[in-house]
């Protein structure tokens, strides 16, 4: 995943055949927009949270996130890096500048807070530009 000087994020084929097998097994067709939503509000909720050594999101807190949306996507060997819905969703923040990473953790900005008081179908509108952009 590459991403542009013009804020557009270049997606791996793979990544968005793997999102559209993701509708048959999710019962809530925005599923990724509860994804985003996780995130910003539990890095709100806690303040900052820890880096990893690449600096991603700690696994831990993936692991969270899983057990709240019953999937399984890492393992003992796996790392939040190798898996692109965890790059593309902090791509995504670091872009629209609602996360701010230092070398330990990340907060939330004030732009990010605004997102969450976005009504979800502006909030939707704005996640969906990344995967299928207008030109």
């Amino acid at each position: 995943m590459e991403q542009y000087s013009s804020g557009e994020i270049n997606l791996d084929a793979s990544f968005l055949l793997w999102l559209n097998k993701q509708a048959d097994y999710h019962e809530n067709e925005e599923w990724m927009l509860d994804a985003f939503l996780f995130t910003l509000r539990k890095i709100s909720l806690h303040k900052t949270i820890r880096l990893d050594r690449n600096q991603f999101l700690h696994r831990r807190f993936w692991k969270g996130m899983e057990y709240s949306f019953r999937y399984k996507l890492l393992t003992k060997s796996k790392k939040p890096a190798d898996f692109v819905l965890y790059r593309f969703i902090e791509t995504v923040l670091m872009t629209e500048e609602w996360i701010n990473k230092d070398s330990f953790c990340v907060s939330i900005t004030d732009k990010g807070e605004a997102f969450l008081r976005l009504s979800r179908k502006a909030q939707w509108n704005q996640i969906l530009r990344y995967i299928w952009p207008q030109h």
